[in-house]
């Protein structure tokens, strides 16, 4: 394909001039065509009507060697992370095999991009794990949209969840270099996948003459989503840059850096009081999908409210997560871990979680007590909800000890692993709760067994076990020991990664 490429222009599949591709008939060996004892043998393969305006014409199905790919696992489709009607759709256009292989690969994009993604970028800002979320998701959308652009089928453009990253980065003043470096190396990843597959599915002489054509058509593919995405940026920045949250984010991000601010000036521009006590919360959702934030400011009133704050301040931080502060005239907030109960928690959609710090007087109050609610918030989501039997509102006068523990990921995993031995081990769950309400009661059988309903015999047997195991008495450095298991009932697993 030589002369410059148009952006946004379809490329036209190679054809033999009657309507397939040069590739008739069975070839080769090993992951080549389909045989009787393929599992995707009965594949269903629909043609879609075409968009209007120019598209390419769909390859031939019975000599389309796209239609060939079938994954190394029988059950890749199962191990889908994405959007379920994009999987759907494109199982109907190239079938099963072929969707299950784009599934395989994308799991190879995706940590392709994740070795290259900057601690400095989108990642100082999202969980790892999080991040590592969207970024297969991601990955799994941009396969399943190449490989049925190639097979002829016209697009409705770059799937939504691919640009996710590129907004957030937006939204919360970073640099997209960063976001774009990872999306590159998931689409190298990507064009290596395919020429490799191409040369392993046709003999040489086909291979040759199809590579021509698919070098052209990635070309263009690959121009296409980069550009698309680069406009996308260009659209949000230039909404985002003028809108009135976004000059409330650059103010509170120079008050939280420690900047020097004019509290009365900071008044004028944010409408709220910095000489007050204040209440922080770092409010976020687990969809990535959705877009705006008024769940989430919802969120944060109906608690500051509940607590007494009279004056609120909500700064939202990119598509999925907000920043909020309250503040009352008189006396303290009143504390979240009061407010779990209350009618207000009945309310709250699903998937909205919510971090407190504790409550902070003036400017330096406001910064202190944000970074508890955020220090909260990174212990949460490094655990998954639900972890150590803790319920929104996550306070941080309930996670303190925990946030100081894991102020070090890559030491205290190391801690929690030799301080538990083998009780860390996945069946090991009665032991450790058993020796962890031993130490939290003062070493008393009766209580422990009062907490966990069981007999006194039993928790005495337990803890006989447990020390066997450990090779030495549970009162012996039992602050070490008591410290271990604390991390590991909140952080379960997480507790033992770097």
């Amino acid at each position: 394909m030589s002369g410059p490429i148009e952006v946004g222009r379809r490329v036209q599949a190679p054809d033999d001039g009657r309507g397939g591709t040069p590739m008739s008939g069975p070839t080769g060996v090993g992951r080549r065509v389909q045989a009787p004892s393929d599992p995707y043998g009965g594949i269903r393969h629909g043609l879609r009507r075409p968009a209007t305006g120019p598209v390419r014409a769909p390859l031939d199905p019975g000599n389309s060697w796209i239609l060939q790919l079938r994954p190394r696992s029988p059950g890749a489709l199962r191990d889908a992370v994405g959007d379920q009607a994009l999987v759907r759709e494109a199982r109907l256009l190239v079938g099963d095999g072929a969707v299950g292989w784009a599934v395989e690969v994308a799991a190879r994009m995706a940590s392709a991009g994740s070795a290259v993604r900057q601690p400095d970028g989108l990642a100082a800002g999202v969980p790892p794990r999080a991040l590592d979320e969207l970024g297969a998701r991601g990955a799994e959308a941009l396969a399943l949209y190449v490989l049925t652009s190639l097979a002829g089928y016209a697009g409705e453009g770059v799937p939504e969840i691919v640009g996710v990253p590129v907004r957030e980065s937006v939204r919360r003043g970073l640099p997209v270099s960063g976001t774009f470096d990872v999306l590159k190396h998931q689409l190298d990843c990507l064009v290596r996948e395919l020429f490799d597959a191409c040369a392993d599915l046709l003999d040489p002489a086909q291979a040759a003459e199809v590579t021509r054509a698919l070098s052209g058509a990635l070309v263009a593919e690959v121009q296409h989503i980069l550009l698309t995405l680069a406009e996308q940026a260009e659209r949000e920045r230039r909404g985002w840059s003028g809108s009135a949250a976004a000059h409330h984010q650059e103010l509170v991000l120079d008050i939280l850096d420690g900047a020097d601010v004019d509290a009365p000036q900071a008044f004028l521009r944010l409408g709220y009081d910095l000489s007050r006590t204040h209440l922080a919360l770092v409010v976020w959702r687990d969809d990535w999908d959705a877009h705006g934030t008024a769940d989430l400011a919802s969120a944060a009133t109906a608690l500051l409210r509940g607590a007494g704050c009279s004056s609120l301040l909500t700064v939202p931080v990119g598509g999925a997560s907000l920043w909020a502060w309250g503040a009352r005239t008189r006396g303290h907030p009143q504390s979240p871990r009061r407010l779990r109960d209350a009618e207000w928690s009945h309310r709250q959609a699903p998937g909205v979680h919510i971090a407190a710090g504790l409550p902070g007087e003036g400017i330096e109050g406001f910064r202190t007590s944000h970074r508890q609610a955020a220090e909260t918030a990174g212990i949460v989501r490094a655990a998954g909800p639900g972890a150590g039997g803790l319920r929104p509102p996550y306070d941080y006068a309930d996670l303190e000890l925990a946030v100081l523990l894991r102020s070090r990921p890559d030491l205290s995993a190391g801690f929690v692993r030799r301080e538990l031995g083998p009780l860390a081990g996945d069946d090991m769950a009665e032991l450790r709760a058993t020796v962890k309400s031993y130490l939290d009661l003062e070493r008393s059988m009766s209580a422990v067994a009062e907490r966990l309903h069981i007999a006194k015999s039993s928790v005495a047997y337990r803890i006989r076990k447990a020390e066997r195991l450990l090779g030495r008495p549970v009162q012996e450095d039992r602050l070490r020991l008591h410290s271990a298991l604390l991390l590991f009932d909140i952080l379960g697993r997480a507790a033992l990664d770097t």
